[in-house]
């Protein structure tokens, strides 16, 4: 009888196959790994996301009535003349129907002043606070006076009609024959520059000019009270007491701070070749307008001011 060999083909396979399967479980655990570190990770990463919104202040969310409004309050006294600063107040929560004209915005009181002693916790109002001084006495500069004086009112007075609190002027004092009211005798520029503190009447206002309707009838003086130093005061006093005498103003722009000096405009001036002699007088002014205003111009660049209402004093040039 013939022995039979072993079966190494079927050995070989089981080997193999066990090989397969062992290879398969390693592979499938590293798999398992992985992706049980990446759930880790994930885990991880929530965890500490979910810490750092806890660690986080808890945000209170209030609701608004809807009639309530921010006002403005005080925060600490001022005194009646004192510039509102934003360090004067603040904003409360405040029912609309409470203190309905106080003032809401930090845009509403740009500028303005207080027109009367506030407390700390007052709220500002139209009461309070105005974008101008009612009382003279707070806008009258340190060692200056104030003085009214009966300024000739033809029409409009000299300047239009439009002088307002705030501008600059010349004042000029015409002077006729005693004898005789129709006969003139003489105009002279007698004080330049002069703050205008008051003029009284309804304002115009439109959207070119603003200015000031005086209140008398056209032919009457219209009392405009100016700034002025004391020796002023007593000069102006005297000249209106000159009975065939009266004032004029004329108005002039802000930024022109100069002064100059010209010859009274008399009688005489109309005599003999009164052509010739005024376009004379008239070349002369108006070169030195130019001038002025060249200087002006150049003095504003030189300092970046562009166009500022507050120019230094120029040195005007020689009439």
């Amino acid at each position: 009888m013939k022995k039979k060999s072993p079966p190494y083909a079927i050995i070989g396979a089981v080997v193999l196959g066990l090989v397969a399967i062992m290879a398969f479980v390693h592979w499938k655990s590293v798999q398992d790994q992985a992706a049980a570190q990446k759930l880790a990770d994930m885990q991880k990463q929530m965890q500490d996301q979910i810490d750092a919104l806890n660690a986080k202040p808890a945000v209170t969310v209030t609701p608004t009535n809807p009639n309530m409004r921010n006002v403005l309050y005080a925060t600490q006294p001022v005194e009646a003349g004192q510039k509102i600063s934003s360090a004067f107040y603040e904003k409360k929560l405040t029912p609309n129907d409470i203190l309905p004209d106080a003032y809401a915005g930090d845009t509403d009181i740009v500028g303005f002043y207080a027109i009367r002693n506030i407390e700390k916790g007052d709220a500002l109002t139209p009461r309070n606070i105005g974008k101008s001084l009612p009382y003279l006495t707070q806008r009258i500069s340190l060692g200056m006076r104030a003085i009214s004086l009966p300024i000739f009112n033809a029409e409009a007075n000299n300047t239009g009609g439009f002088a307002v609190d705030g501008d600059r002027v010349d004042l000029l004092f015409t002077r006729w024959d005693p004898t005789d009211a129709n006969v003139l005798v003489s105009t002279m520029l007698v004080m330049q520059n002069l703050n205008v503190l008051y003029v009284p009447g309804p304002k115009i206002e439109s959207d070119q000019v603003q200015g000031v309707v005086p209140a008398p009838p056209p032919g009457d003086s219209i009392s405009i009270t100016f700034e002025v130093t004391p020796e002023q005061a007593q000069a102006l006093t005297y000249m209106t007491h000159i009975k065939n005498g009266q004032f004029s103003m004329i108005l002039r722009a802000r930024r022109d701070k100069s002064e100059i000096k010209i010859k009274p405009f008399a009688t005489a001036d109309y005599q003999g070749d009164y052509h010739n002699v005024q376009t004379k007088v008239v070349d002369r002014s108006m070169l030195r307008v130019q001038e002025l205003a060249q200087q002006i111009e150049a003095q504003e660049k030189a300092q970046g001011q562009g166009t500022t209402n507050e120019t230094p004093n120029p040195t005007p040039p020689t009439p």
